[in-house]
């Protein structure tokens, strides 16, 4: 009997440590979603120019909200991520591409998705460029 409940409180302990580490995950994917949303639309929004203040003016919100989202302290509901979708000419699916990829610092997610938003913006003869330069470089330090 003694044996028995030795065993049950060492289940529950189990099942306690599983459950704080099922939560700890969750809550860390969670975390880096909202951080990746937030570079994303930083990135966006630098592209075009605009300041916090402009982005919110446009998502009727203050521009803490904007700053909030940007540092990756809140999600927006879904009216505000189609309005920013909107403003930059992007569709949710591409605005919400988020594919953590946990070797990747938030830095270099960071830079990538600002080379690449300057990069849409440039005109097809600067592309070609751009493309020439990439090759040349990948070349060198490959």
């Amino acid at each position: 009997m003694f044996l028995r409940f030795v065993f049950m409180k060492y289940i529950s302990w189990i099942s306690r440590n599983i459950q704080d580490i099922t939560k700890d995950m969750k809550e860390n994917v969670n975390s880096n979603i909202k951080k990746y949303l937030g570079i994303r639309v930083r990135s966006l929004r630098e592209n075009a120019g605009l300041t916090q203040e402009d982005l919110a003016g446009v998502c009727d919100v203050s521009w803490r909200t904007v700053s909030n989202l940007e540092r990756g302290l809140v999600v927006p509901d879904l009216l505000m991520l189609c309005k920013i979708a909107k403003k930059f000419n992007v569709s949710l699916d591409e605005l919400l591409n988020i594919e953590l990829q946990n070797h990747k610092s938030l830095s270099r997610i960071a830079e990538e998705n600002l080379l690449i938003e300057r990069i849409k913006s440039t005109d097809d003869k600067l592309l070609g460029y751009i493309s020439d330069q990439v090759e040349v470089v990948l070349k060198y330090f490959s």
